[in-house]
């Protein structure tokens, strides 16, 4: 059987297979409809990375989801940049989205006011079922949307372990702590496990940390750090000069991060944890996680977009460790042949335990999780196929890994149950 066809096969054998959304920014699907949108709610997330590396400015891209300026208007604006962005992979899922749910085979100048009329009128309750239920077979979905309400049991929340501490509000008043007051680093940590426990109970499977520079916890130091900024002496703890090594209160984020990771372990939540590209993506290097890979080994860790651009790096802590798990979410949109080739060498290093196959990464335009699953269907085919023309496996081993690639393994990481049929 030749490639082409082989991967079709594999390709109609995965979209009847059920599957673990593993990483979504998904809010509860009544904010998504009491919200007008249009044809830029498909360019509302990613894309607008890609307008503005286009050159299109903030104000212009801020523009485009304004209802308040006439959609022809908007269009004009955008329609420029639009050309330079069609062919990346961002905007590919939300040409697949566009053709799939209203029909369009392309956005265009002719098409444009078409597809918002359609969008708009499909905007209303079960749309969540629609698009990831039905035409994803998404079994469950692991969304961080700052809230463990997330208006169905289908979708778990995963939330953040941290929050800033570089103000004094932010440690006097935690956010995630209404009505707390913390006077020293005692009372903050125990409202920090508070709110560790109270968002288990109500759901959570998992802890979301943002990848930094790691120092080794010391209560000492960050009880000092905690006393200064509460008091008002932030300039004492700013570590200029070191950028991109330390930032506000290294020492107390530091510490604090650490004892959260081990009331995690102690909780069974697994720590999901932002690798690799987002801004000055310099701090966000995964090889900074090895100390607290190393002092949690009992913690469960999921580590995000394989750590691109470190990947071979990212790809070694899943050789290295045997409580990382390495997640393939955002990597099909970020660029289908770094997923590809990232998935052709985790076949040859990794178990086959330790990968998760997607994440759609979306918040409004959920129509694009569809997109991003049909790229992500396709790069995992074409890998599969590869491995079996060179003879390493068969037709139903490829299949299997399928299997735990896109459901078994973020089932097993995240202990997800099912209740009974």
């Amino acid at each position: 059987m030749k490639e082409a066809q082989l991967t079709r096969k594999i390709l109609e054998s995965l979209e009847e297979m059920e599957i673990i959304d593993c990483h979504e920014h998904l809010p509860p699907e009544a904010v998504r409809v009491s919200r007008k949108v249009d044809v830029f709610t498909l360019f509302s997330h990613y894309t607008r990375g890609d307008l503005a590396r286009a050159g299109m400015s903030e104000k212009d891209i801020n523009s485009l989801t304004d209802r308040e300026i006439p959609l022809e208007k908007r269009w004009r604006i955008f329609e420029p940049f639009w050309e330079r962005i069609r062919w990346t992979s961002y905007a590919r899922a939300a040409l697949l989205a566009a053709k799939k749910f209203y029909g369009v085979d392309d956005i265009t100048v002719h098409t444009y006011q078409k597809l918002s009329e359609r969008m708009q009128a499909a905007n209303k309750p079960g749309l969540y079922e629609k698009v990831l239920r039905q035409n994803c077979r998404i079994k469950t979905v692991l969304t961080q949307c700052g809230s463990t309400h997330t208006g169905s049991g289908w979708l778990k929340p995963v939330m953040p372990m941290t929050y800033s501490m570089e103000n004094p509000e932010d440690l006097l008043q935690p956010p995630f702590a209404p009505g707390c007051s913390c006077c020293t680093l005692d009372d903050y940590l125990k409202a920090c496990h508070d709110y560790v426990i109270r968002v288990k109970k109500e759901g959570a499977v998992g802890l979301k940390l943002l990848c930094q520079p790691f120092g080794q916890p010391d209560r000492k130091g960050a009880a000092s750090v905690f006393k200064k900024i509460i008091s008002g002496k932030r300039k004492e703890v700013d570590q200029t000069g070191r950028w991109p090594t330390y930032t506000l209160a290294h020492e107390l984020t530091s510490y604090v991060t650490d004892q959260l990771v081990t009331l995690a372990g102690k909780e069974k939540l697994v720590v999901a944890v932002h690798t690799g590209y987002w801004g000055d993506f310099r701090r966000l290097d995964p090889l900074h996680l090895i100390p607290l890979l190393q002092r949690h080994g009992e913690v469960r860790f999921d580590i995000y977009h394989c750590g691109y651009p470190w990947v071979r790096e990212t790809l070694m802590l899943g050789k290295g460790f045997s409580n990382v798990w390495l997640n393939f979410c955002w990597t099909h949109i970020i660029s289908q042949k770094f997923a590809t080739d990232a998935l052709k060498e985790a076949i040859e290093l990794l178990p086959v335990n330790k990968v998760l196959a997607f994440g759609g990464d979306y918040r409004d335009p959920v129509e694009k999780v569809y997109g991003h699953l049909v790229m992500a269907r396709e790069d995992v085919a074409r890998v599969l196929a590869g491995s079996i023309l060179a003879g390493r496996m068969n037709l139903e081993q490829a299949l299997e890994v399928a299997r735990q690639w896109f459901f078994n393994n973020p089932v097993s990481l995240y202990r997800l149950n099912f209740p009974e049929k």
